[in-house]
């Protein structure tokens, strides 16, 4: 089977080995596919995997945030069907073509796989997420629709990416992928998790920094604020700031610091600005 109607964009920071395992079983699953690394912040062990994957375009780009490294991954992509992931994601054999076959039939913008850790354990992904789940185990479903996919492994059609266009850059880390998923269904697209499934280690290149939980905040604000109505929102405000305002007494420094950011920034109204500079970069 030839995947050469597909592109396969991997984003990747500082993770060789796990990037080399990433692009072993893309190489070997997906022959004939246009493979893409976006490389936001590697050392000279960037050239191995050049010289590992000769077949592979690998460029690199200012780590400016999640979201902008995907697009600069989708402007140099040239095929009709897209997958973007991380580099801590292993496909299995199937994966795509279930996910392929999945989309090419149907009206779907978008399909994603479930994601399980290396213990071989369905992520946890929230509430919401264990109950489509649960849906799935129990039924002979093959898919079912959500509201958002996860960004760690996402296939979409290039016609839908070209009437929605790309991620959200505003949203630095985190809520990229979810704000997608809404733009792509306000557009009258539908997305589906199909019941196939990715490794997702999940975190491996994300540092423990206050800044990142502030933005995982701030985001999901604006997606309140851009998605939902007025009632949502006050009652979203109102959630987080009884949650922050526990947590910034927390005897754990990161969080501590972190919720007192929240809680000022919730109390303020101050949300268009990102706690993180130019990049994502420590100070």
């Amino acid at each position: 089977m030839s995947f050469d109607d597909l592109s396969v964009v991997v984003t990747h920071y500082q993770t060789p080995s796990i990037l080399e395992k990433c692009l072993e079983r893309i190489m070997r699953f997906l022959p004939g596919a246009e493979v893409i690394v976006v490389d936001s912040g590697s050392d000279a062990s960037l050239e191995l995997i050049r010289q590992s994957f000769p077949d592979v375009t690998v460029f690199r780009v200012r780590n400016h945030s999640m979201a902008n490294t995907v697009n600069e991954g989708l402007k140099r992509s040239t095929k009709g069907f897209i997958i973007q992931m991380n580099a801590d994601v292993y496909i299995e054999e199937a994966t795509v073509p279930v996910l392929l076959n999945k989309l090419r039939k149907s009206k779907l913008g978008m399909v994603g796989p479930i994601c399980k850790n290396a213990r071989g354990e369905v992520q946890n992904q929230g509430f919401l997420y264990r109950r489509y789940f649960e849906i799935l185990r129990r039924t002979p479903r093959k898919s079912i629709r959500v509201a958002w996919l996860s960004g760690a492994c996402m296939l979409l059609k290039r016609e839908a990416l070209e009437q929605v266009g790309a991620m959200n850059s505003s949203l630095r880390f985190y809520n990229e992928d979810m704000e997608w998923c809404w733009r792509l269904q306000k557009a009258g697209w539908q997305c589906e998790l199909v019941n196939t499934s990715v490794t997702h280690l999940g975190g491996s290149s994300t540092p423990r920094d206050a800044r990142f939980i502030v933005e995982g905040y701030r985001g999901g604000f604006l997606l309140s604020r851009w998605y939902k109505p007025r009632l949502y929102q006050r009652l979203h405000k109102q959630f987080v700031l009884l949650e922050a305002s526990q947590k910034r007494n927390s005897s754990d420094s990161v969080t501590r610091a972190a919720f007192q950011e929240i809680f000022l920034m919730f109390q303020q109204g101050t949300f268009e600005t990102s706690p993180f500079g130019e990049t994502l970069d420590a100070n």
